[in-house]
């Protein structure tokens, strides 16, 4: 009955420990679509810089991501052990460990040990760059939710970050 108990425990801990790295993960995202949301605003107003780059996430990997992670782990009870950028997709994979550690048991080397959990989360481009009709006119913008014509005096009216951009985590 003992052993049963401690089981529980450790199976506790582990589902805490992978809510924890999974709100880790989808921080790190979130934090660099937001950067890139903010850089799409900018590009708006400044001809030099392209919409269409912005929108492939050229620039997606922040140094803020990875400590937006750590702040989430730590509200969640975990420290973040890993967190980097994935290689050829938008996205981040972070490695928590759980403050919390299972209770001493009577169990040989049970006690004191913490959960490790990883999360991968992803970002993909809901939209693609419409050129103008003259080259004057700022581009618009066709994505899955709708589209919009860019004006130069709204900028991105009506446009959120989650308009032009999807986050969730992989499996």
């Amino acid at each position: 009955m003992l052993a049963f108990f401690v089981f529980a425990q450790a199976a506790t801990l582990r589902g805490s420990g992978q809510s924890a790295a999974d709100a880790a993960a989808l921080a790190a995202v979130r934090e660099a679509r937001d950067n890139l949301y903010e850089e799409f605003l900018t590009a708006l107003g400044d001809e030099r810089v392209g919409l269409s780059e912005i929108i492939a996430g050229e620039s997606f990997a922040v140094g803020s991501a990875c400590e937006e992670a750590q702040r989430l782990a730590a509200r969640n009870g975990a420290a973040l052990v890993g967190c980097s950028p994935l290689s050829g997709r938008l996205g981040y994979a972070v490695i928590i460990e759980t403050n919390d550690a299972v209770s001493q048991t009577v169990i040989p080397g049970v006690g004191s040990q913490r959960a490790r959990a990883e999360a991968t989360a992803v970002m993909e481009s809901l939209c693609e760059v419409r050129n103008g009709e003259t080259e004057d006119d700022l581009p618009g913008l066709s994505c899955e939710g709708g589209s919009w014509e860019l004006e130069p005096d709204e900028g991105a009216s009506g446009i959120n970050p989650r308009d032009l951009f999807s986050i969730h985590l992989e499996d």
